[in-house]
């Protein structure tokens, strides 16, 4: 009887220690797994931001806010003219967090204006009213601008701790004017919007 209990004890003593051992490894590899989805996420989208800007500068894309297309395949093959948010909306149409021709704007004032009724459930909108300094930015954030009617992609810091932005505005042409080819979309440090302030974040989720 005694040597019934003594295994009986070994042997949940075992299951028990075979347990903790199967919980405690495989849960920090379920954590690894998810971080190591983001940031592959990430890369993905940056890669489709650089892409779609070094395309548009060997194309000789220019800056226009008229005649403009939806997608960026029907601009490859047509009228080869985009702008800040068309850029961005391009990435985001190709990325897959909106539908193909689905296309937004900045106001002035900082509102977002779509030519859509819902962003769908891949993107966050959060609003900031802060300037660039004091906001919270993740790398990939698509930044929309108060005061200036703009929006571009924060594509994370430099060695330097230096902001870089994909953008796709005027000042990425060789003229700064419209009509102008583009020179460099990014990414790129562009020190004028330190002191401008952002009035909403598009936040792709899972990034």
């Amino acid at each position: 009887m005694k040597t019934l209990t003594c295994k009986t004890i070994f042997r949940t003593f075992l299951l028990t220690a075979a347990f903790c051992c199967l919980f405690f490894v495989t849960t920090p590899v379920q954590a690894k797994n998810s971080k190591s989805s983001s940031s592959s996420n990430l890369e993905e989208w940056l890669d489709i931001c650089e892409t779609i800007g070094q395309t548009m500068k060997k194309k000789h894309f220019t800056y226009s806010n008229y005649g403009t297309k939806k997608t960026y395949s029907s601009a490859l093959s047509g009228a080869r003219k985009s702008n800040c948010a068309l850029y961005v909306s391009w990435c985001l149409q190709e990325y897959g967090a909106i539908k193909k021709g689905k296309t937004f704007y900045v106001r002035w004032n900082g509102s977002i204006k779509k030519n859509f009724s819902s962003w769908g459930k891949k993107v966050q909108i959060i609003r900031v009213n802060k300037k660039c300094s004091s906001a919270n930015l993740k790398a990939g954030d698509i930044v929309c601008w108060s005061g200036i009617a703009h929006c571009n992609i924060y594509a994370g810091k430099n060695k330097s701790g230096k902001r870089l932005w994909y953008d796709a505005g005027k000042s990425a042409t060789y003229s700064g004017r419209s009509g102008s080819s583009y020179e460099n979309v990014g990414a790129r440090q562009l020190s004028y919007l330190n002191s401008r302030r952002i009035s909403y974040i598009i936040r792709i989720k899972n990034l």
